[in-house]
């Protein structure tokens, strides 16, 4: 298993965190009668989540680096077969083709998918593994990316940081 992602919940008892490669999302309860207890919130996902951060209008977002294919999850599953695919074939064989696809979701307190942004051909933003929103906008970013991209979200507060809503006052 890989933990990634994690994320304080917006009212501080809980934290989500993504499991990447098993394409799912939990929630840890820190306080309350579920403290200490983790449940999976979204699971078989279509793509590869990443981090996951506060959005402005109580929701998350998150970031997924590619898209699942057959052969990738065989791989996942079985890693005499992922070694030998690795020293015998070219990475972008089996590889790069599902993660020349990226985009962001966000998703509820509960786990339900309230939007996705994609960028399905590759083109413009393909393996985003991060995100932010910052006043009104959705700034997304990926490790092999040379670029930033910049999404303008429709009604989103214009005035919202995620510095201030960790952890209060004005950045």
């Amino acid at each position: 298993r890989y933990t990634n992602g994690v994320c304080m919940a917006h009212d501080g008892k809980s934290l989500f965190f993504a499991e990447s490669w098993a394409c799912r999302v939990h929630r840890y309860w820190l306080e309350g009668p579920k403290a200490g207890t983790a449940e999976c919130v979204i699971r078989d996902m279509p793509g590869y989540p990443d981090n996951i951060n506060r959005a402005s209008d109580g929701n998350y977002w998150m970031a997924w680096l590619g898209m699942r294919t057959p052969s990738f999850d065989l791989s996942l599953r079985h890693p005499d077969m992922r070694k030998r695919m690795t020293r015998r074939l070219p990475q972008d064989e089996w590889l790069f083709p599902n993660i020349n696809t990226g985009g962001v979701v966000k998703f509820n307190e509960k786990g339900g998918i309230v939007e996705t942004l994609g960028d399905l051909s590759g083109n413009a933003h393909p393996m985003v593994t991060s995100m932010r929103e910052h006043k009104g906008y959705l700034f997304v970013g990926g490790i092999l990316n040379n670029r930033i991209g910049r999404y303008k979200i429709a009604g989103a507060d214009p005035n919202w940081t995620s510095p201030a809503s960790y952890w209060g006052g004005k950045p």
